[in-house]
């Protein structure tokens, strides 16, 4: 009764937009700190963020997440992926998993992510599966993709378009998977410094503000915070990168609903 009870209550903030995932599957702890102010960040989980950003990683890496919501086990997500160089620019191979047995969503997502001079721009390729129990699945493709520009040795521009293909979920509904659009700018005036702001609108609903700040304590050791709006949360974080190892912490706070955590690994292979 209480699987039951919690599955109903899982439904009904997917249709709010409020605890499921869909639409928005950006992942890392480093990104969930700055209050999700990510576009601009060239790392691996650009990956999941702003695919034209993963140009900046040079590296084969392996890298993974977990992130829980309001502490119940249901409103799980879990991602894993991996880069490798070719062709003059990063590939990346990513995995995302949010919910359990009675109401999940999949995704499996291929990307590439190329320079060119000042800017970078990629493309996501994904495969989409939704899950719910006694209804069925339903399965699809979607397209991302994102740019990254140096507009100056301190000022960067980034911006990216989800499911820019529109892809439905249902043909008799005509129900489709949000369509997200995101731009926004990073000042580093120093390399310990970084402060970032964002705009996030999806189709039909109210932008959304991000605004973000990272300070690189010691060498391999940082603090972030961070807030986003549309609903209100605000986030806090640590970031230890020891040699060829990154470990990040977040914690964000939803003043309704309660805290959320997460915690990334991510694993750079030698040459």
């Amino acid at each position: 009764m209480e699987k039951r009870l919690l599955f109903g209550l899982l439904v009904l903030a997917n249709c709010i937009s409020v605890s499921a995932q869909n639409g928005n599957y950006g992942m890392g702890a480093r990104s969930a700190a700055l209050g999700g102010s990510s576009i601009t960040i060239g790392d691996e989980w650009a990956l999941f963020n702003n695919i034209g950003g993963l140009a900046a990683i040079q590296d084969k890496m392996i890298f993974t997440s977990v992130k829980n919501k309001y502490g119940i086990s249901e409103f799980t997500s879990l991602a894993f992926g991996a880069t490798y160089p070719i062709a003059g620019g990063t590939a990346g191979l990513g995995v995302f998993r949010f919910g359990d047995d009675l109401f999940n969503e999949q995704r499996l997502n291929l990307g590439f992510s190329n320079q060119f001079g000042i800017v970078s721009l990629g493309l996501n390729v994904s495969y989409y599966q939704l899950n719910i129990e006694e209804a069925g699945s339903r399965k699809t493709l979607l397209i991302d993709f994102g740019g990254r520009a140096k507009l100056t040795e301190q000022l960067l521009f980034g911006a990216h378009v989800s499911n820019l293909n529109q892809a439905k979920l249902s043909k008799v509904t005509d129900e489709r998977i949000p369509t997200i659009m995101k731009s926004g700018l990073s000042y580093r005036p120093n390399s310990d410094l970084m402060i970032n702001a964002e705009v996030e609108k999806e189709i039909d609903q109210e932008a959304l503000l991000k605004l973000g700040l990272e300070y690189k304590v010691l060498d391999n050791f940082s603090i972030r915070t961070g807030f986003h709006t549309q609903p209100f949360e605000s986030s806090f974080g640590l970031g230890f990168h020891p040699g060829k190892l990154n470990a990040n912490y977040a914690y964000i706070n939803n003043p309704d609903l309660g805290g959320i955590h997460e915690i990334s690994i991510s694993y750079k292979f030698k040459d």
